[in-house]
């Protein structure tokens, strides 16, 4: 073959050969609708035979849950940087610093995590208090002029069941702050199975309350997961335009101030006990007291209140702990509005109080402790112009109430 021949043959070769790579790229330049885009190599022809197997919506639904993703993490922080009182033990804190240099706290309202504000404010605790109430919301309103002449501190948290009880001793406990008198509030739900609760605001106190368990011998999860379930609140959309809208709208902030009494914001005191703002006092009418009367009678006549014998037991430990620790112990039921208790009685839940009472009596006479009060408003001469609702009382019933404890 001649050498010219050769030459001819190698250019046709050669000529094949880019006409076969340009096919190529011209079919992936149309495969992916860039005409600059070269053939991919290594990794990216990998990748992109990948997304051919598994289909076009699998980079559509990361970028979906990447979006979601950022989007709840978003409402998340601005719920946790609205309602900082709610969420944050930093903001309960600095909370708790202003309440124990004898200073009040200003707050929107009273949704709050009050558990995380005791745990919080008792570690700060500079002097052991001699006087120490236990119990829920219906003593918010018990402050320290109600006891002259004692250290009072008012450990009130919201809607409390048998594991603030516990929660609340085992943080007195351990900052060595037991009092001399315990005041006890054994409420209608304090016995109250899980399964019948309605709220998670008492999942905060877990931790303190298994801390407890263990003193007491008593099982507890080897982790506690349930606290989590709060943090779903970060997530609702509405908190956030409520909070948003509230803030904007306000004068002033929380924090600390020195009046007992705000127009428009109620206040944290230092005793632990709260003081309502005057706009929150001029909501509270007879109008408004009978309607909350009748709302919450109709809605728990047919509440048979379940008994968990667990909670039973674990405070029947923890009340021969407080005996060894040589605390008195004075058991108290919060009595109800009287038309409220008119209006249960001969019904499935005014049973179930006949039954928290005796469940109360048979511990104090096991421990020792003294019982006063009834959940019978008129044990202690509690009237109805003395509710807001159809259990929550102002100071005069509950003074009436503590006057009923012995030697205090």
């Amino acid at each position: 073959m001649s050498r010219a021949h050769a030459t001819i043959s190698d250019r046709l070769a050669s000529s094949r050969a880019d006409q076969r790579a340009l096919a190529d790229e011209r079919c992936d330049r149309s495969e992916t609708g860039d005409r600059r885009r070269v053939r991919p190599f290594g990794p990216m022809r990998a990748m992109r035979h990948l997304l051919r197997v598994t289909g076009e919506p699998v980079p559509y639904l990361l970028l979906t849950a990447l979006l979601v993703a950022l989007l709840m993490s978003a409402l998340a922080a601005a719920n946790w940087h609205l309602a900082p009182l709610s969420y944050s033990a930093g903001a309960l804190g600095r909370a708790a610093d202003a309440l124990v240099t004898g200073d009040n706290y200003a707050v929107f309202d009273l949704n709050l995590d009050t558990r995380g504000l005791r745990r919080a404010q008792i570690a700060r605790l500079v002097v052991r208090p001699d006087v120490v109430v236990l119990g829920a919301s219906h003593w918010q309103e018990a402050h320290a002029d109600l006891l002259p002449g004692h250290r009072f501190y008012n450990a009130h948290v919201h809607r409390d069941y048998y594991e603030d009880l516990l929660a609340v001793v085992e943080m007195l406990l351990r900052h060595d702050r037991l009092p001399d008198t315990l005041i006890m509030s054994i409420r209608d739900m304090t016995f109250l199975p899980e399964a019948q609760r309605s709220d998670t605001l008492w999942l905060t106190a877990l931790p303190d309350a298994n801390a407890m368990k263990a003193r007491l011998g008593i099982d507890r999860p080897w982790l506690e997961t349930r606290p989590l379930e709060r943090s779903l609140g970060l997530l609702s959309l509405s908190s956030l335009l409520d909070h948003g809208l509230r803030r904007l709208g306000a004068a002033t902030l929380p924090g600390p101030v020195e009046a007992l009494f705000l127009p428009t914001m109620d206040v944290l005191q230092a005793d632990g006990s709260i003081r309502w703002s005057s706009v929150h006092r001029e909501m509270f009418t007879p109008e408004r007291t009978d309607a909350e009367v009748a709302s919450a009678a109709t809605q728990r006549q047919g509440l048979a209140l379940q008994i968990d014998e667990a909670a039973v037991a674990a405070i029947d430990r923890l009340l021969a702990l407080l005996r060894e620790r040589d605390v008195r112990v004075v058991l108290v039921h919060p009595p109800f509005n009287p038309d409220f208790y008119r209006r249960v009685q001969g019904t499935a839940y005014g049973a179930g109080l006949q039954r928290v009472e005796a469940i109360t009596a048979r511990l104090a006479a096991a421990h020792g402790a003294t019982v006063v009060g009834g959940f019978d408003p008129a044990i202690a001469g509690c009237t109805a112009a003395m509710f807001i609702d159809a259990e929550h009382s102002g100071p005069a019933c509950l003074q009436r109430l503590i006057d009923l404890v012995p030697g205090l």
